[in-house]
């Protein structure tokens, strides 16, 4: 019952912005959450994919959260509430018998959080809402975009991989289109230089030590209930919604990695967040060059990194006045953002709350954060590094992993390589 009360506790200070989910009988085997914001030409093509796929062993529920913003123009709205009657009279009912449909309406929602990472909280906390009812607290709930497929086998993979008990949440394994004919060749050359960017900046991480490495795509998140009650739920962000969220999340434990099939997010161009593959393909199409397009962090910067990282267990023992001196083990670079970034302040504060080396050494990584190795790449990056291809950086990394890629002339071949290894070792954070 103490799951039950975790639930109840979270739905007590999230009250919920939309209607509650409607359902009858045994609980769904899992409830996949989809925003959708002008998503007419898309969503069709999901939802088929989702139908398509192989059934799990229990029922689907599918819960799209039509939204609009306060500025949003009353024709948009109508639009909008247009399409969500059009879901629930055509699409619905040409769904298999183990899934179900359920569309929730949420308008005029306020300027300073509308955009994805707020419509994904509504559904993300209705399908809590309702797995607490169904008193269901380790039921499933699936993130996805309104233009991202699925592979065959996504329900029966995702289900049993959470089988064991023990895993709570999980990144699953995407593969965006490299080539076809619904996208130009330019769109899928820009597509394939961005995912590589993911990739080597996962690897970068991984290289360097970080514990906590992994993706943060909003439409390839798997999480229990309780574990999305527990990490404090979606973040009514504009942007970046499922980073944060993840950050609290992984470390709770049980997070793992779901590379037994995929989702196949699009290449589009995308005018409602200020980063991710959208934002990324409008770069594209103005010209630009910057990270994430064409462009990437320079693998010194990681390689700086593993070494603060190897030697970490070394500040324990230290007094403050020792730290500066300390430092000069490091990179010039390094050792600036830190001193700058006032880092050891607060690993005083963290120090006090370790009794042992072992302890620190774990705790460590409660300071130093995803987000602070963001803030020390972007301080490097502006005052001592500059950002490269991301061919040749993806390409040093390998090198220096010990790995061969003597086949890797192209940027496409590379990136397959980097799926490959992602694929090949899949972390998972006991």
């Amino acid at each position: 019952m103490q799951a039950q009360k975790i639930l109840g506790k979270y739905l007590g200070r999230h009250p919920l912005l939309t209607s509650a989910l409607e359902w009858d009988g045994a609980a769904p085997s899992v409830v996949v959450v989809i925003p959708a914001y002008k998503e007419q030409e898309y969503l069709q093509n999901t939802l088929l994919s989702l139908s398509s796929a192989a059934a799990p062993s229990g029922r689907v529920l599918v819960v799209v959260v039509i939204n609009t913003g306060e500025k949003d123009p009353p024709a948009l709205v109508a639009e909008q509430k247009t399409f969500a009657a059009r879901l629930r009279s055509e699409i619905s009912v040409a769904l298999p018998n183990w899934m179900k449909l359920e569309v929730l309406e949420a308008y005029g929602l306020s300027a300073k959080f509308f955009g994805a990472g707020l419509a994904r909280k509504i559904g993300m906390d209705a399908a809590t809402e309702l797995f607490y009812r169904l008193e269901q607290p380790e039921g499933i709930l699936l993130t996805l975009d309104a233009d991202t497929l699925v592979r065959a086998n996504y329900f029966q993979e995702v289900e049993q991989w959470f089988a064991e008990g023990k895993r709570q949440a999980a990144n699953l394994f995407f593969e965006h289109p490299l080539e076809g004919g619904d996208f130009s060749e330019e769109r899928y050359e820009g597509i394939t230089r961005y995912e590589l960017h993911l990739r080597y900046l996962l690897q970068g991480h991984r290289y360097a030590g970080f514990p906590y490495a992994f993706h943060a795509m909003g439409s390839a998140i798997a999480v229990r209930a309780l574990a999305y009650a527990r990490a404090g739920g979606m973040p009514r962000r504009q942007a970046g919604e499922d980073f944060y969220f993840l950050q609290k999340l992984i470390p709770q434990g049980g997070f793992g990695e779901i590379q037994t099939t995929s989702v196949q997010p699009s290449p589009r161009i995308s005018d409602r967040v200020i980063f991710g593959t959208g934002a990324a393909m409008n770069s594209l199409l103005a010209g630009e060059q910057k990270v994430g397009v064409g462009l990437t962090y320079n693998f010194q910067a990681f390689a700086d990194l593993k070494v603060f990282f190897e030697l970490r267990q070394e500040l324990f023992a230290l007094q403050a006045e020792d730290y500066e001196a300390w430092t000069y083990k490091l990179s010039g670079p390094l050792r600036s953002f830190l001193l700058n970034a006032h880092f050891f302040e607060d690993l005083e504060v963290l120090k006090k709350d370790c009794a042992s080396e072992l302890t620190f050494s774990k705790r460590f990584f409660e300071l130093f954060t995803a987000f602070k190795v963001v803030k020390y790449l972007n301080y490097v990056h502006e005052h001592f590094f500059e950002q490269a291809p991301v061919f040749d950086m993806a390409l040093t990394l390998l090198e220096h992993m010990g790995l061969n890629c003597d086949a890797c002339w192209f940027e496409k071949e590379l990136l397959l390589r980097y799926r490959e290894l992602e694929q090949e070792k899949p972390w998972f954070i006991a």
